[in-house]
C-alpha cells in the first residue's frame, strides 16, 4: 500500500507540474504576441489595428471577400468592402525564435560598445597617474636595522615580577609586554566582578522586562546607567583604595607588588560585607581552601561566592518589582474576559496601566534608592 500510495503521489505531482508549464506557455505566448495566423480557409484575420480602449478595426477575408470592420463593447460592425485586387497583404509574423536572436545580438552590440567606452575611459583616467609615477623617483626605504633599533629605543620598558622573595620569577622585555597586556585586557572584567554593577544591572533589566517596554530603555542606556551607579556606590571604596595603593605608588614609595596588595583590600572588605557567610564556605569548600577565618579566603575564592550572592540579590530585588506589575496583568485580563472581548491583546491595556502606575510612584527613583540602600 505504501508503494501505490508513493506511486500516486509522483504521479499527481507530476501533473501538477505539468498544467504550471501549460500555463506558463500559455501565458509566455499572451505576452509575446505569437498568436496563430488563420490559413487559406473560408475565413481570416488579415490585420487588427487597436484605436481605443477595448476598441479596433480588423481587416477580415470571407472566402474571395475582404471586409473592413469595427471591434467593440458593442459588437462587430462592417465598415467597408474592400475590393479583392486591392492586395491586402498579410502581415508576416516573425518566429519568436528570430525575435529573440535579434533582441540577443542588439543587446551584445551595445554590451561590446559600452565596454570599448568603459576602457577608454579608465585608460584615459590611468595615463596621468602612470606618466607621475614614471616620473618620480621611488622613496629610498630605511635601513631595517636603523628602524629595529629606533622602536626598541622608543618603547616601553615593561617588569612584570611574581613573589617576593630572592627566588621570585621576574619578566621583562617583549615577553613582560605580552603579560601585561594581556592582564589589562582582564582587568575590566575582574573589576566588574568586583564591584555592584552585576546586581545594578540584573535589576534595571527585570525592571524592564516588569513593565513590558521591548526595548525601552535599550540596552546600551542601561549599561551606561549601571555604570553610573555603580561609581556613585563604589565611591568610597575607590577613594580608599587611591589613597592606599596608587598615590603612593605614583610618588614613588612603594613598587608595584606592593601596590596591587594594598589596592585589592579596600575590595576585599567591599565584597567580605555583601557576600553571606555560607556562600563564602561553600566556595571555600570547594576550592579546597582551608582558611580558618574569612580575610583569609583566596581572592578567586571570594570573588566566586561574591558574584554568585550578587546573582541571587538581583534576582529576589526582580522578584519584588514583578508583583505589582503582574496583579495589574491578572486585574486587566479579568475586566476584558468579563466584557467578552477576547480579540483584544490584553498588553494594549495593561501597558498603558503600568506606565501611569511607575510614573505615579516614582519608579525610577525608588529603583535606584532601593538599589544605593542594598549595598550600605
Amino acid at each position: 500500500m505504501n508503494g501505490v500510495a508513493a506511486a500516486v503521489g509522483v504521479v499527481a505531482a507530476l501533473l501538477v507540474v505539468l498544467a504550471l508549464l501549460a500555463l506558463l506557455v500559455y501565458a509566455a505566448r499572451a505576452l509575446l504576441g505569437v498568436r496563430p495566423v488563420a490559413g487559406d480557409g473560408e475565413l481570416a484575420v488579415v490585420r487588427r489595428i487597436a484605436v481605443g480602449p477595448k476598441q479596433g478595426v480588423a481587416v477580415i477575408r470571407v472566402g474571395e471577400r475582404v471586409l473592413l470592420i469595427s471591434v467593440g463593447d458593442g459588437g462587430v460592425r462592417t465598415l467597408a468592402e474592400l475590393p479583392p485586387e486591392a492586395g491586402v497583404a498579410e502581415p508576416s509574423v516573425t518566429p519568436f525564435a528570430e525575435r529573440l536572436r535579434s533582441a540577443m545580438q542588439s543587446a551584445r552590440g551595445s554590451l561590446r560598445a559600452g565596454r570599448t567606452a568603459a576602457l577608454l575611459a579608465v585608460g584615459l583616467a590611468l595615463a596621468p597617474v602612470a606618466a607621475a609615477a614614471q616620473v618620480a623617483e621611488p622613496a629610498q626605504p630605511a635601513p631595517v636595522l636603523e628602524n629595529a633599533a629606533a622602536i626598541l629605543s622608543s618603547s616601553p620598558q615593561l617588569d612584570v615580577r611574581l613573589g617576593d622573595d630572592a627566588d621570585d620569577l621576574r619578566v621583562s622585555g617583549t615577553v613582560g609586554a605580552v603579560i601585561t597586556l594581556g592582564l589589562l585586557t582582564l582587568l575590566p572584567a575582574m573589576l566588574l566582578l568586583m564591584t555592584s554593577f552585576t546586581r545594578i544591572l540584573i535589576v534595571l533589566h527585570f525592571l524592564r522586562m516588569a513593565l513590558g517596554t521591548q526595548t525601552a530603555p535599550p540596552a546600551q542606556l542601561l549599561a551606561a546607567l549601571s555604570l553610573l551607579l555603580t561609581g556613585l556606590v563604589m565611591a568610597p571604596t575607590i577613594a580608599r583604595a587611591n589613597d592606599v595603593a596608587l598615590a603612593p605608588f605614583v610618588a614613588g614609595e612603594i613598587d608595584q607588588g606592593q601596590m596591587l596588595r594594598a589596592g585589592v583590600v579596600p575590595f576585599r572588605e567591599f565584597m567580605l560585607a555583601q557576600t553571606p557567610e555560607r556562600d563564602l564556605a561553600r566556595f571555600a569548600e570547594l576550592a579546597g581552601d582551608t582558611a580558618e577565618h574569612p580575610e583569609d579566603v583566596r581572592l578567586t575564592t571570594l570573588m566566586s561566592a561574591f558574584a554568585t550572592s550578587e546573582l541571587r540579590a538581583a534576582f529576589q530585588m526582580g522578584f519584588a518589582i514583578f508583583l505589582p506589575f503582574i496583579v495589574i496583568d491578572l486585574v486587566v485580563s479579568a475586566v476584558l474576559t468579563g466584557m467578552g472581548m477576547f480579540m483584544l491583546p490584553p498588553t494594549m491595556i495593561a501597558l498603558p496601566c503600568k506606565l501611569l502606575l511607575f510614573v505615579l510612584v516614582d519608579g525610577w527613583s525608588l529603583t535606584v534608592d532601593a538599589l544605593v540602600a542594598s549595598f550600605r
